[in-house]
């Protein structure tokens, strides 16, 4: 597994606050094994947590299939 770079050929990883609380799960919950997998699913959690909390915040916009459909 190829570790995911925030920048291209960035050659130092940091982490933002929701990003870094996930890495420290994952690499507990891993034992500290698999570092890429555990920097790879901190990134995607934390996006997921951003997300979540755009959606309560009303700040997405959601819509149901059938919109989505008669939009086209």
């Amino acid at each position: 597994m190829e570790l995911i770079e925030p920048a291209p050929g960035a050659k130092n990883i940091s982490f933002d606050r929701h990003e870094w609380k996930h890495l420290i799960d994952e690499l507990e919950m891993r034992n500290g094994r698999e570092m890429s997998k555990c920097v790879n699913n901190a990134r995607y959690l934390a996006k997921l947590d951003i997300s979540f909390q755009q959606a309560r915040n009303g700040q997405v916009v959601v819509k149901t299939l059938e919109e989505l459909e008669a939009m086209e």
